[in-house]
């Protein structure tokens, strides 16, 4: 159930403190400071993070992609598996082992490896978001791998009804990053048809990062590092109904 009050009340406390040193030195950072002076356990969970709330953070002189969610693809079976053996590239220090890294967007064909042509294709008239791959060489196209509107859906409902997302300062000390969280903006009710218009508009990239683990009882099985829906912060509020600014 989400309370706004309890996160504003928690963001203004946390904003009051000023800089922050960071609690990771790497670019998710910022997120898991956040979440850490929340109190929030860092978790997979498809439900929300904290107060019915989904919490995303960036630094506020950069608009790069922010992860929405990862979903793999509802079909084909073993999708992850399907696609890194049949169109990965094995590593450089395993050549018995693949991955398959790659971004792609709707208004473009990808190129990747100079084999194969990636690209989104919203299928109306069946409710699905394919992932439509070429073959450079025998122009062949696959069309087997997709997610339906019902799981996507899902994911929004479940995950993003409500978005408090924050912005913070940042500053660099012997080479540690501080950050203060000074501002956020609340997203209320994700619409599934403004979704797939971002994804229509070339506004949402999809990024596919599967790999393999090296070692243990799992090697040569796939790693899912999360195929992500992306979007650019500035991007957020043509997805939802409602966005509320918090200074």
């Amino acid at each position: 159930m989400m309370d706004k009050n309890l996160i504003l009340k928690e963001f203004n406390r946390i904003k009051n403190l000023g800089f922050i040193k960071s609690n990771r030195s790497n670019n998710t950072g910022i997120g898991k400071t956040f979440e850490d002076y929340l109190g929030v356990d860092e978790n997979n969970y498809k439900a929300p993070d904290f107060a019915g709330f989904e919490v995303k953070s960036k630094r506020t002189e950069t608009n790069s992609y922010l992860t929405l969610f990862t979903k793999s693809p509802t079909h084909p079976p073993k999708v992850n598996t399907y696609l890194r053996d049949k169109y990965g590239e094995e590593y450089t220090t395993n050549q018995n082992l693949k991955k398959l890294h790659t971004s792609i967007f709707s208004d473009k064909y990808n190129s990747y490896r100079k084999k194969y042509n990636f690209k989104i294709e919203n299928d109306k008239i069946n409710k699905k978001i394919i992932i439509k791959i070429k073959d450079i060489q025998t122009k062949d196209i696959d069309n087997s791998t997709y997610w339906t509107y019902n799981e996507l859906e899902k994911c929004l409902k479940l995950k993003l009804n409500a978005l408090f997302f924050v912005y913070a300062d940042t500053k660099i000390e012997k080479g540690v990053e501080y950050f203060h969280y000074k501002k956020a903006e609340i997203y209320i009710k994700p619409s599934l048809n403004k979704f797939i218009d971002l994804i229509d508009n070339g506004k949402l990239m999809i990024d596919i990062r599967i790999g393999s683990y090296k070692s243990g009882k799992n090697c040569g099985k796939p790693h899912d590092h999360g195929t992500g829906f992306r979007i650019k912060p500035s991007d957020l509020y043509s997805l939802y109904e409602e966005k509320i600014d918090i200074e």
